[in-house]
């Protein structure tokens, strides 16, 4: 039998009372490393917990509650009247060794999937993080009303019946979806059943969920180029051919798709306010888009981000609206109208899929909270979500009359701002062949937010931009902002 350890034991251990990891944990793992890197051997005898207590300068109970521990785990036995000692019959040839690194570790080659891959070069968690003045897609968050929501997600944690403190339902809850039915209606101009509604985490759950649903490996998909990046990502990561179409004067350019992209299985548009160029379709495109769908069994998904937020005569109806022969998946999220932390968003269904969208919700996860649904729910039957919208249009119009001025009198000669009628960005193209990745990073730099067309694209465009969101900036800053936006600029010129 291999003899005690004794004090050759003690030059093992590093002890660090300064440390935040309890002393036990530290004597835990000293000795656990020992074992599993073979120092320790098979049947060897450990110290008594006097001994060993009186050389570290610790507790008994302490040594003692770490033997009685490792004894539990099978690590080592001990023997009534002989002590404690490594156990016998653990496979160290098959344990992986864990001593300790001399330098800092090689990261190992780990192989993962090709789908995992795709999802590492994704550009969609450039939206991500601290929220700094100019990101688009962010709303006034300063403006909301926090203390009028907590009250209706008190009252929705407090009511008698608590059903809504569980799951919740497979397709979202019913409160819900007739308010959000009822609202579509009088918003959007859409003839909507609540039955048609699957509730989602938000409008990225809803990509997912479609791509899940609809796709198979090498379909085809019609995206706007420019256009939303996550939902884009995420058809690549399926397996989807996803192909470029431009924006011209009227939207989505359907004549250039067929030509080149016949028989797609799923369109893919933004047309009340295009992500992220700002166009506005036709009514004769919308006719149009809609009309090849039916023709050829495509289903459309209209990506409906932003659309309260129009600063001239009434929002637009939805494409959704048009659509007699329920080909259009109509995706709507809270996180722009509301804020992002809500995580709730919807799907208006064709009725002959919502049972499979409902199942699928379940099984890729049913990320969305009952509870605020429920609260959501009240807020918006209450008038309080109109009264916002309707609060959010004002300010947001101001910021952007405010950002567009500063740009074209201190940026005129790096930046050429479009004016917009519609939603919470405006894109600046850039001029003197100015680099949009490189402008972005240099104003990061100065805390200024934004994001570079080229990110939004499949197929590069002939001219460069920025995206600046104008819905988060207080107007109050703005001036000051831009004047270092400028500075920026101008050194890069």
């Amino acid at each position: 039998m291999p003899k005690s350890p004794g004090g050759a034991l003690l030059f093992q251990f590093n002890l660090d009372r300064d440390s935040g990891v309890p002393i036990y944990r530290q004597l835990d793992a000293s000795l656990r490393r020992l074992i599993l890197d073979g120092t320790l051997e098979p049947r060897q005898k450990l110290p008594s917990t006097r001994e060993l207590a009186r050389e570290l300068g610790v507790s008994r109970i302490t040594v003692k509650s770490v033997y009685e521990q490792l004894v539990a785990e099978g690590y080592a036995q001990s023997r009534t009247g002989a002590g404690t000692f490594i156990a016998e019959g653990l496979d160290f040839e098959a344990s992986p060794k864990m001593r300790l690194p001399r330098h800092k570790a090689r990261v190992p080659d780990i192989e993962i999937s090709d789908r995992a891959r795709s999802i590492m070069s994704s550009k969609a968690s450039m939206r991500h993080g601290q929220t700094e003045p100019f990101r688009p897609g962010v709303p006034a968050l300063d403006r909301f009303p926090v203390k009028i929501w907590n009250k209706y997600m008190l009252d929705a944690m407090s009511r008698d019946e608590r059903h809504h403190l569980s799951y919740g339902q497979v397709n979202g809850s019913t409160a819900l979806r007739r308010s959000i039915a009822r609202h579509l209606t009088d918003a959007r101009g859409m003839q909507v059943e609540a039955d048609q509604i699957v509730i989602t985490s938000g409008a990225q759950q809803a990509f997912v969920l479609i791509a899940f649903v609809l796709l198979n490996k090498d379909d085809t998909v019609w995206y706007e180029n420019p256009g939303h990046i996550a939902g884009r990502d995420v058809m690549q990561i399926m397996g989807a051919r996803v192909v470029p179409v431009p924006i011209d004067a009227e939207g989505l350019d359907i004549n250039y798709a067929v030509e080149k992209y016949p028989k797609p299985a799923i369109i893919f548009t933004t047309p009340s306010h295009q992500q992220p160029l700002g166009t506005t379709m036709s009514l004769v495109r919308r006719l149009a888009l809609l009309n090849y769908a039916h023709e050829n069994d495509a289903w459309v998904i209209e990506d409906d981000y932003d659309s309260e937020f129009r600063y001239r005569g009434r929002p637009l109806p939805a494409l959704s609206a048009l659509d007699s022969e329920r080909r259009v998946f109509y995706v709507g999220t809270f996180s722009k109208s509301m804020f992002a932390a809500i995580r709730t968003g919807y799907i208006v269904v064709p009725p002959a899929l919502v049972e499979t969208f409902a199942k699928a919700r379940n099984l890729l996860g049913q990320s969305s909270s009952a509870v605020v649904e429920e609260a959501l729910s009240q807020f918006m039957n209450d008038g309080r979500f109109v009264e916002h919208i309707r609060k959010m249009r004002r300010i947001y119009r101001d910021r952007r009359d405010v950002l567009f001025e500063c740009l074209m009198n201190d940026c005129a000669d790096t930046l050429e701002p479009q004016s917009t009628d519609a939603g919470m960005h405006m894109l600046a193209w850039l001029k003197n062949d100015l680099d949009d990745l490189t402008v972005h990073r240099a104003l990061l730099k100065q805390g200024i937010e934004s994001l570079p067309l080229s990110v939004y694209c499949i197929e590069p465009l002939d001219r460069s931009g920025i995206v600046l969101g104008f819905s988060s900036a207080d107007e109050r800053r703005i001036p000051k902002l831009v004047k270092r936006m400028a500075t920026v600029l101008n050194s890069l010129d």
